[in-house]
């Protein structure tokens, strides 16, 4: 029988440290697309001279497992996966509403996770993997997209199964821009509701996975410096957000040479649970914006505000800070 491809999941949990997979997934959720067990190996050349035109031998040089792919925001997995990218996460009760409430901001240290992937009837495992990249994208009322890319230390083939009962929460709905608020200013850190048609945010952490002698594997997974980037792209009224960017004042005619910081803040719904929300915060964002173009057939112009290396005002600071409203009790002890 051959491999259906659309028979796709994707298991994950936190470890507890770095050389002990979690038992079993604490969260399952479906795919839009993407690897559910990605293996970069490499083979190299013994480069010998052995009195022939040829080589004689090859050997594996390494080997980096991960996973690489798309999904839904899934209320209870996206909190997890947004804590792996950023470090920091802070959960507490939350009355009215959702039961829990969770901040998810800088920190020091991200945490491993282990993740189990199926595709047709194939069950994989990925250990210590540690989150490189994960990208949000948004437009019009399509519900909301991830992409989520982490290196790992070691793998497994060849399962007969997921451990563990956890529902994939396919079948609980996902958050989605229908009903939510836009919120962007280019000059200040209070923005304001704004005609937003799409956005999109990249937290990457520059992971690197190295393997030590006599090792093909990596002996960790390191992570770098947290990149912030991404656009928010409106269909304005009047040019005041693009003078504001580049003059400092809705009013202003001579573009400074002085930083002038933006933010925005996206609030998303819940498509099954009026009660879960997602809520992106930036307070300091460097933005940039074309000048739009003209269009002998017409049309709206559109501006897109995009944005590199968000940074912090003050130490204990987050670039981002990002609000989760689920059913989750916690996701750290």
């Amino acid at each position: 029988m051959s491999i259906n491809t659309s028979i796709g999941l994707i298991g994950v949990a936190r470890q507890a440290d770095k050389k002990t997979p979690a038992a079993q997934p604490a969260f399952v959720h479906g795919l839009t697309g993407g690897q559910t067990f990605k293996l970069d190996r490499s083979v190299e050349s013994a480069d010998v001279s052995c009195g022939v035109r040829a080589g004689t031998d090859s050997y594996v040089s390494t080997i980096t497992p991960g996973v690489d792919f798309e999904t839904y925001g899934y209320s209870d997995a996206i909190a997890l996966y947004l804590y792996a990218a950023m470090g920091n996460i802070v959960s507490a009760p939350n009355t009215p509403g959702a039961p829990y409430k969770h901040v998810v901001t800088l920190g020091d240290v991200i945490p491993y996770l282990t993740f189990w992937g199926r595709i047709g009837g194939e069950y994989t495992r990925t250990d210590g993997c540690k989150l490189d990249q994960l990208e949000m994208e948004f437009e019009g009322n399509k519900p909301l997209g991830f992409g989520i890319t982490a290196i790992g230390m070691d793998s497994e083939i060849g399962l007969a199964k997921f451990p563990g009962s956890a529902d994939p929460s396919c079948f609980d709905g996902y958050f989605v821009p229908t009903g939510g608020t836009f919120k962007l200013d280019t000059a200040s850190g209070s923005p304001v509701e704004a005609p937003v048609t799409k956005g999109k945010l990249t937290l990457s952490n520059s992971c690197t996975a190295d393997p030590l002698a006599g090792m093909v594997t990596p002996g960790d997974v390191e992570e770098g410096k947290l990149s912030t980037s991404g656009s928010v792209t409106v269909k304005p009224q009047d040019m005041k957000l693009y003078r504001k960017m580049l003059t400092g004042s809705e009013t202003g005619t001579k573009p400074t040479g002085k930083m002038v910081y933006g933010s925005f803040e996206w609030t998303f719904t819940h498509s099954k649970n009026a009660d879960h929300k997602l809520v992106i915060e930036a307070k300091r964002v460097p933005f940039t914006c074309d000048f739009p173009k003209v269009d002998p057939n017409g049309g709206a112009a559109e501006l897109e505000f995009s944005f590199e290396g968000v940074g912090v005002e003050s130490r204990g600071g987050s670039p981002v800070t990002v609000t989760v409203y689920n059913a989750v009790e916690k996701y750290v002890g």
